[in-house]
């Protein structure tokens, strides 16, 4: 518990790495020139493109989640994640297994985030930004489905769900959200665990995962609009993608710890 709570604090820090700090550099000219092309006034376009890109992602965490779960789920073998799990819990607890099961399911979501990348990349080539936000989010939600099934937990359910979208926020809100919604994804994930209704309803959960998306993604998918610049904003999508998914293996394995 010692070594994840030290890898959640130093997920939920958001230190930048050279090499993102090095990307960020090289393309501010590029980004500040696409700023300049947004008609208006600065701030008042950039509150329109933020209530435009909240709005998008609420309809597509509606879309996802009540006619795209199904669907999502024919893309992994839910079957085998199941049987995984059931092989490790059948084995004494110890770090080495559990790091191991970790590895394992951050390779998973490795490949998720290689598909969000190029997906996101190849729109953004095409100057194509909020359009794609519906299969931004199913990548999301595979990702944290995979994750949820590794360590043994239902993702299908509302209260699920719920947590999920509170993950979200950890991982990509503003600083004080993500400390936040961190402590508020532990209350709820106890909440399940003692067969109550979450504190927290699933449309809150879904305005802040939405917001919190909205403010990481915001300045990539107005980018993304423009063609062949695009590029850039589009591979946003797999940075956001490994935030949620390293985030999102530390809380389930903390969840499951708390249970045993």
């Amino acid at each position: 518990m010692n070594k994840l709570e030290k890898q959640e604090q130093k997920l939920l820090e958001q230190r930048p790495s050279l090499l993102s700090q090095k990307a960020a550099a090289w393309t501010a000219p590029v980004r500040e020139r696409v700023r300049e092309k947004i008609p208006g006034k600065a701030e008042q376009a950039a509150e329109k493109s933020a209530q435009v890109l909240q709005k998008a992602f609420e309809k597509s965490f509606d879309l996802v989640l009540e006619k795209g779960s199904g669907m999502i789920a024919k893309t992994f073998s839910e079957k085998k994640l199941l049987e995984r799990y059931e092989h490790f819990s059948k084995k004494p607890l110890s770090s080495w297994e559990l790091t191991k099961l970790g590895t394992s399911v951050a390779m998973r979501a490795s490949g998720n985030m290689v598909f969000s990348t190029v997906q996101g990349g190849a729109m953004g080539a095409l100057g194509i930004g909020l359009p794609d936000v519906p299969i931004f989010l199913a990548a999301v939600f595979k990702t944290l489905f995979e994750i949820s099934l590794s360590f043994g937990y239902p993702y299908d359910l509302p209260q699920e769900q719920i947590y999920q979208m509170l993950l979200i926020c950890a991982a990509v809100g503003e600083e004080v959200e993500r400390y936040r919604a961190s402590m508020d994804a532990d209350t709820v994930a106890q909440e399940i665990r003692q067969g109550i209704m979450p504190s927290i309803s699933r449309e809150q959960a879904k305005e802040r995962a939405s917001k919190a998306l909205c403010s990481a993604a915001l300045t990539g998918k107005l980018i993304q609009g423009a063609p062949i610049v695009g590029v850039y904003g589009g591979f946003r999508n797999g940075v956001l993608l490994r935030q949620i998914g390293s985030l999102a293996a530390v809380k389930y394995q903390q969840r499951m710890l708390r249970e045993l």
